[in-house]
């Protein structure tokens, strides 16, 4: 009767082990897909679309155009913050999003510029996000 009621209990337990891990599985997916449906928002698209083409200095925006802009890269920081600490699968995001963060990546060099030179300390505006755009360029090279 004891040895049964052992092997009930590691079986219940090898259960709760597998279902957490694919509770965990699923979560991640759960949060990629949220964030890429977050990412094709008009609003976020607005503001990529002005650093992709941005055609005159980053001082002459309007506030709107500024604040979109920022808005789009805060939340590619955001996306690589999630990338960098597990909470979502950097190499799924990264398949999803590699050709429009490798354009990025130079595209909104300028904002960047600007935002880093207005900044109090040494440290530049969004480091996840750089992060995030050098692995993207880098997967595009390797295919």
């Amino acid at each position: 009767m004891q040895f049964s009621g052992v092997a009930i209990s590691i079986l219940a337990l090898g259960i709760s082990i597998f279902s957490l891990a694919d509770r965990k599985r699923l979560d991640k997916r759960d949060l990629t897909l949220k964030l890429h449906e977050m990412l094709l928002s008009t609003e976020l698209q607005a503001g990529r679309h002005i650093l992709f083409n941005l055609d005159k200095e980053v001082s002459e925006l309007s506030r709107e155009e500024y604040g979109s802009a920022n808005r789009a890269l805060a939340t590619l920081d955001v996306a690589g913050f999630y990338c960098a600490k597990g909470y979502i699968n950097e190499g799924d995001f990264i398949e999803l999003w590699s050709p429009s963060l490798a354009k990025l990546k130079y595209k909104a060099a300028p904002f960047l510029a600007h935002r880093d030179a207005a900044r109090p300390t040494d440290l530049p505006a969004w480091p996840y996000y750089r992060q995030l755009v050098d692995k993207a360029e880098n997967a595009l090279n390797s295919r």
